[in-house]
């Protein structure tokens, strides 16, 4: 396809003179040809067509529009003149930035120069630009046009790099070809005058681009344009190419270009980039170059054409793209850092020598000596890497790279190779940049095939919002953190990482925690198979391998324990002790849990879960070291406790009644609650014996809820009056933990948060639910009155939501049953389930209300009213059938 080429059906102004500005004819006739055209490029994007196909069909279709108006603007216009046809004399248009590249997608902007002459800008008033700009805007998509002299046009591209990243791809429409020419061999001769300032320029643009649209290529959800890895990326490559070689032409590669594979792998991700956005600018039918996993299945099935297995479809779409954008931003950055290199006329080729390795072009192969290119030698330069990071030069990662095809699988199984690996993971806080160096340049996939099954693998859930290769790898980064410069938040932690024996086992835990993960889950082996495989072809020693073999197989059990579980009851927490076995097998745990936890879920990760995670780790640590029952140290720090407590409340209260309410409580409620929140608890509890409810809001607003504190005395379904009284006020309860003293006065905190999801920091909201709870609890109000019209509208939501799933489980926890709910969250949906249980005569003695992205996960433990287990099949029955009908 030529853009010259008569591609519609646009009649020339030799052919008729019918077709004019002023009267609309021209406009009518562009519009219907638009519209026709772009239906010609979807039919033919649909039927399989490449993805520069569409871009450049639409390009041209541009073209002839501008030419179309521009001549007959030229007739029409006062003061131009009847001009021939062809071009203005001193004027040309050209096309900028995609259109000039000619990537204009479906619903893309198209940015326009008019270029003139100083003596010539005169003709080209006002009038011109406004029907051009006209007709175009008329067409549904969105012009950017300028006017401007060559003057102005250079000095803006010295001013404004924006501008002359646009210019780099400026091709001509229509008009003057000398004006054109004389422009472009300025503008380029100006960028040749300091190269080592555009290559500057340049990186910092694009850097900043990726900061604001993606800056990893292993987001799943990626800007296929502007991200990481994407269309800018390789027209920034191009102008670079066309600076540095002289040439425009990109079939020429001068010495010192890219190498033809490079060449190849661009324009295939180039041409699979077009392809997808062009689908998403046709099925959005509007400007959409951000490929979002709501969008995955359609591009999917369009992509693959076959949905059998829709899941393993778009894992390998996802997959694909993020291949794709690595190895474009992989090309492109080495070839900007190779370039400034040469401008700089800088080499590293003495610590190259120093290490007697091979390089493409400055030396040879150690003197003949075979081992300098093993990769147990190159596994020795990644480990001196780590405290030489200026190492490793792009020199040195092209002779890699050019061995790799020299290598079997056995060459990577030496045993010094194995030992060099331990020897790098032992480097604490230095492990992380060297394992994704290695990762980056293929190393560590082909040494450690667990990893490399992983590469760019999407894990297809929206709260994941990177690859689960990366997800390790940022797991990595951060252990690396907490051992080099901790923030505030992760300095328990260190002191943990302290403790352990041998941190390189997290390490190894970090990478084969997901070794089990495929796209297809029928072919997915265990986790802690593919590590043990792994431990073994390492020559692990028998000790450390059931040691991290424990970490991959219990990654979860804290994590799920301390969100979903009682801490109190000491069957859980028997059954935690029994799993870790010991202390320093906890400590990795409880480091592998907060690592996995804050990678892969930093929106979600806040103060609670990070308190429920400690919570039971003090609770199961103690255990190890102290059994079951409270050791003689925990009784005299219990003591030293409860004389804190009675110093800080002062005459405030009797001595009795401080020590009264200790023992009104399990035996451990000293040890694992702070000393504020038990100063807080008596004083609630003391204001209790003249109000029917007290509470105490405490807001936290840097981690998104508010601690709400409530004391009142226990009755059947009272939780589920608290809740429905919560919800009814707009408030969502986030977790929820309960305690009942032996004089039945509760003590219930939970967490809390408005309908946005932000902390609850009004006071006048505060005392107004206060007034609420008060009414409701004393009888004064009737909570089914207060919820009947906003549980109307939640009534409505729940009927287009997928059914709940429901569990009871009686081996958890020693007294009580378990019940768990997992559903889409919507409003009142824990009054809804308490509620039910309470018709059913159970007792709520604790509960785990956690939701996270609208998605809730409510644990209930409950006895029936004779303090018994629900054993009876017919009661569970029951239950689930209650539960799914207050659930509908």
């Amino acid at each position: 396809m030529t853009l010259n080429s008569p591609l519609t059906g646009l009649k020339t102004p030799e052919d008729s003179d019918s077709l004019r500005l002023h009267d609309g004819s021209l406009l009518r006739q562009c519009q219907r040809i638009y519209k026709l055209e772009m239906q010609s490029l979807r039919w033919r994007h649909w039927n399989g067509a490449e993805g520069s196909i569409v871009t450049v069909g639409r390009s041209a279709l541009v073209d002839r529009l501008i030419q179309a108006v521009f001549e007959s603007a030229m007739r029409e216009l006062p003061g131009l003149g009847r001009q021939p046809a062809g071009a203005l004399r001193n004027a040309v248009w050209i096309a900028l930035g995609e259109y000039g590249r000619l990537e204009l997608a479906p619903h893309s902007p198209v940015d326009v120069l008019l270029l003139v002459k100083p003596h010539a800008k005169h003709e080209t008033d006002s009038g011109l630009e406004a029907a051009v700009r006209g007709v175009l805007s008329s067409l549904g998509f969105e012009i950017r046009l300028s006017v401007l002299t060559v003057k102005e046009c250079l000095h803006r591209a010295q001013a404004q790099f924006p501008f002359a990243f646009a210019c780099l791809g400026a091709r001509r429409v229509s008009g003057d070809l000398a004006v054109f020419q004389e422009w472009s061999q300025r503008f380029w001769a100006n960028l040749a005058k300091n190269q080592m300032a555009f290559l500057s320029e340049l990186t910092d643009y694009l850097a900043a681009l990726h900061d604001d649209h993606g800056s990893s290529v292993y987001s799943t959800e990626s800007d296929l344009n502007l991200g990481a890895g994407g269309l800018v990326d390789v027209a920034g490559l191009h102008g670079c190419l066309r600076l540095m070689t002289g040439s425009d032409d990109p079939l020429i590669r001068p010495v010192g270009s890219l190498a033809p594979r490079d060449w190849h792998r661009l324009e295939q991700a180039r041409q699979h980039l077009l392809l997808v956005r062009n689908h998403l600018h046709f099925v959005e039918e509007r400007r959409q170059d951000r490929l979002l996993s709501e969008r995955f299945l359609e591009v999917a099935r369009f992509v693959a054409g076959s949905t059998e297995l829709p899941t393993v479809a778009v894992g390998f779409l996802v997959r694909d793209i993020v291949r794709r954008r690595r190895q474009v931003h992989q090309i492109v950055r080495r070839y900007l850092r190779r370039s400034r290199h040469d401008v700089n006329a800088r080499s590293d080729s003495a610590k190259v020598r120093y290490l007697k390795l091979t390089t493409p072009a400055s030396m040879d192969l150690l003197e003949g000596k075979e081992a300098s290119g093993t990769p147990e030698r190159w596994m020795k330069v990644f480990r001196f890497g780590q405290t030489e990071p200026a190492l490793f030069s792009d020199e040195l990662e092209a002779a890699l790279l050019a061995q790799f095809s020299t290598w079997s699988f056995n060459a990577f199984s030496s045993p010094a190779m194995h030992t060099e690996f331990r020897l790098m993971l032992k480097q604490k806080g230095r492990v992380g940049s060297t394992l994704r160096r290695m990762r980056e340049t293929g190393f560590l996939g082909r040494y450690l095939p667990e990893i490399g099954r992983l590469d760019c693998l999407p894990q297809l859930d929206p709260c994941r919002k990177y690859t689960i290769d990366e997800q390790v790898f940022k797991s990595i980064d951060a252990l690396d953190d907490m051992a080099a410069s901790p923030g505030a938040s992760m300095h328990d932690y260190q002191r943990v990482l302290d403790q352990v024996a041998d941190a390189s086992l997290i390490y190894l835990a970090l990478l084969l925690r997901h070794g089990g993960f495929r796209l297809d889950p029928r072919y997915a082996p265990r986790h802690d198979a593919v590590a043990a495989c792994a431990l073994r072809r390492l020559n692990v020693e028998s000790e450390s391998q059931e040691k991290v073999l424990l970490l991959v197989r219990e990654q979860r059990l804290l994590a799920e324990v301390s969100q979903r579980r009682d801490l109190d009851d000491p069957f859980i927490l028997q059954g935690v002790c029994d799993a870790v076995e010991t202390a320093d097998n906890l400590n990795m745990l409880l480091l592998l849990t907060y690592l996995g936890l804050q990678s892969s879920e930093e929106e979600g990760w806040n103060e609670r879960k990070d308190f429920l995670l400690w919570s039971l780790y003090f609770k199961v640590f103690d255990r190890l070291m102290f059994g079951d029952e409270i050791s003689e140290p925990e009784y005299a720090q219990v003591a030293v406790i409860q004389q804190r407590v009675l110093e800080q409340l002062g005459t405030e209260f009797e001595t009795d009644a401080v020590l009264r309410h200790f023992l009104l409580l399990p035996e451990k409620y000293a040890l694992y609650t702070p000393l504020p929140q038990i100063i807080s608890h008596v004083r609630l509890c003391d204001r209790l014996r003249d109000e029917p409810v007290v509470t105490s809001w405490t807001p936290h607003a840097r981690a998104g809820y508010t601690e709400l504190v409530l004391s009142t005395r226990d009755l059947p379904g009272r939780f589920a009056q608290i809740a429905g009284t919560l919800s009814s006020q707009g408030i969502s309860i986030l977790s929820a933990q309960l305690n009942t003293r032996d004089d039945a006065v509760v003590i219930d905190t939970f967490q809390v948060s408005d309908e946005q999801g932000q902390a609850i920091v009004d006071a006048d909201v505060w005392r107004r639910v206060d007034r609420l709870l008060a009414s409701v609890i004393s009888g004064d109000r009737d909570l089914d009155e207060i919820l009947a019209s906003r549980h109307k509208a939640s009534d409505e939501v729940a009927a287009s939501l997928p059914a709940p799933r429901l569990r009871i489980d009686n081996e958890i926890a020693s007294q009580s049953t378990v019940i768990e709910v997992q559903t889409q969250d919507r409003p009142g949906l824990g009054y809804r389930i308490a509620k039910a249980l309470a018709d059913l005569g159970l007792n709520i003695l604790s509960a785990k209300l956690a939701t996270e992205r609208n998605h809730a996960f409510d644990v209930f433990y409950v006895q029936t009213r004779q303090g018994e287990k629900v054993d009876n099949s017919f009661q569970m029955t029951e239950v689930l059938e209650r539960l799914r009908s207050a659930l509908k």
